[in-house]
């Protein structure tokens, strides 16, 4: 049964696998020298995870280890797709946080569909490619976020509830509003994903535009065009007010972007930070 408390979901069976993989006296582990910034030894991909989520880490040496991992989940599949996932997950907990409280009861739906989401992302990306992390984690957010928008399209129907209880708070989000936005047809799911991950999130306009596999001119230009679209339709006649509750006013919608401050270069991405709430 979906959303049931009583045994692991995805994320959890994940953390599990990962942990026996990590264990034992031959753990799947990069072996020394493989990354010349990483100590000078055989590291279980546990220890190769914490040491990434540090903050003193650095971009290159996070790339260049997860570009280890993603050759080798390419080439070999398996359990080197489970190290990754493994090394990714506080990012996937992180990405995929806010879903799980909109629609309690579709945790393990969400956290399927963003493993699924990353699965496919790495048959699309080049291990060489900077700022893995953060792609990956995009890929499989924006695949769960597909999924919470069905829902959220399913509740809005009239006499149709498919969920036994509407989205939980924080149902006044501004990404609500960015889900809602595809869902009227405003937006493609890319492009509220290019506002939503750059002015609400911690992407760099540079990151999403690699991600998207665009120019960065291209992604400005573009970001402008979808967030003058947006805000025509917040503004006029067809948006449906009621659809988010008290939604506040949002700074990331007027073109004031986020706190220069918070643009620091070598800030960890949200793919390394520990998910803001415990799931289960």
């Amino acid at each position: 049964m979906t959303g049931d408390l009583t045994h692991p979901g995805p994320f959890d069976t994940l953390e599990e696998v990962f942990g026996v993989l990590c264990a034992g006296p031959s753990p799947l582990a990069l072996e020394a020298g493989v990354v010349p910034t990483l100590p000078h030894r055989d590291l279980p991909l546990d220890e190769v995870r914490a040491i990434l989520l540090h903050p003193s880490t650095s971009h290159r040496t996070r790339d260049a280890a997860l570009g280890v991992l993603l050759g080798r989940a390419r080439a070999e599949g398996g359990r080197w797709t489970v190290g990754l996932a493994g090394v990714l997950l506080f990012g996937l907990r992180r990405a995929t946080s806010l879903f799980c409280e909109m629609c309690p009861d579709k945790v393990d739906d969400i956290e399927a569909e963003a493993l699924a989401g990353l699965i496919a992302g790495i048959e699309r990306t080049d291990p060489h490619m900077r700022r893995l992390a953060a792609r990956l984690v995009w890929l499989a957010r924006n695949q769960a976020k597909r999924l919470v928008a069905r829902e959220l399209a399913e509740v809005a129907r009239r006499d149709h509830e498919p969920m036994g209880d509407p989205p939980a708070r924080p149902y006044g989000h501004p990404d609500l509003v960015l889900v809602q936005a595809v869902r009227e047809g405003v937006l493609c799911a890319d492009d509220a994903a290019l506002i939503g991950d750059t002015r609400l999130g911690l992407m760099t306009v540079p990151e999403a535009a690699r991600a998207l596999g665009i120019e960065l001119k291209t992604a400005y230009k573009r970001r402008d065009r979808c967030e003058a679209a947006l805000v025509g339709w917040l503004t006029g006649p067809d948006y449906e007010a009621g659809f988010v509750e008290n939604r506040g006013v949002s700074p990331y919608l007027d073109g004031g972007g986020r706190p220069r401050q918070g643009r620091a270069h070598d800030r960890p991405s949200a793919a390394y930070q520990p998910p803001s709430t415990t799931r289960r």
